[in-house]
């Protein structure tokens, strides 16, 4: 004899409860669906840095893994200063965001002057960009319009371009910064990505 499933109300009933029921299908439908649902996030397919010309001049760099990019982003975070500060709302969104677009779509390496109204290398500034401050801490990160890929973003400071001689590249890796010669770069950055 198989036991009856009593309801609430105490009457006796050869069924689930529809709530139950609702559940286990809710259930079955979402949880198959949570790994894809995890990884929400523009998936990452290069690395991004910084460099300097002989002047001194700071460039971008990125170097494409695999698949492509087709824009560059770059904007200051907060002031380094007092880590008591009181952080604002203000202070959470960058102040602005210095925007490049690539003549054409980048799956290699790639280099521009981060401060040059006129752009070269293949991109062109939406808007003249702004020149660099000491104190504060700047990201750059290669994209596409599209949201498809990107690449992992770099953090530096003048100090740290003031570091780099010409030929070397500042970037990051996880949470490491690493420097490197251009060459060392272009030929092992992507190593195990």
């Amino acid at each position: 004899m198989t036991p009856r499933l009593r309801r609430a109300s105490g009457r006796a009933s050869g069924r689930a409860p529809r709530l139950v029921l609702r559940r286990g299908l809710l259930a079955a439908v979402v949880l198959p669906a949570l790994p894809l649902l995890a990884g929400c996030g523009v998936p990452v397919a290069g690395i991004a840095g910084v460099s300097v010309t002989a002047e001194g001049e700071p460039l971008g760099v990125i170097l494409m893994c695999h698949d492509r990019i087709d824009s560059a982003l770059f904007y200051p975070d907060e002031p380094i200063g007092d880590p008591d500060a009181e952080v604002t709302a203000d202070a959470v969104e960058p102040e602005y965001t210095d925007h490049w677009t690539a003549a054409e779509p980048v799956t290699g390496f790639t280099s521009w002057p981060l401060t040059s109204p006129e752009g070269a290398g293949g991109w062109t500034p939406d808007a003249a960009p702004r020149p660099l401050e000491a104190g504060r801490l700047y990201t750059l990160y290669g994209a596409t319009r599209d949201n498809s890929w990107s690449t992992g973003h770099h953090s530096f400071t003048l100090a740290d371009l003031a570091g780099l001689a010409p030929g070397q590249v500042g970037y990051t890796i996880g949470d490491r910064v690493r420097t490197t010669t251009v060459e060392d770069f272009r030929d092992r950055a992507c190593e195990g990505f």
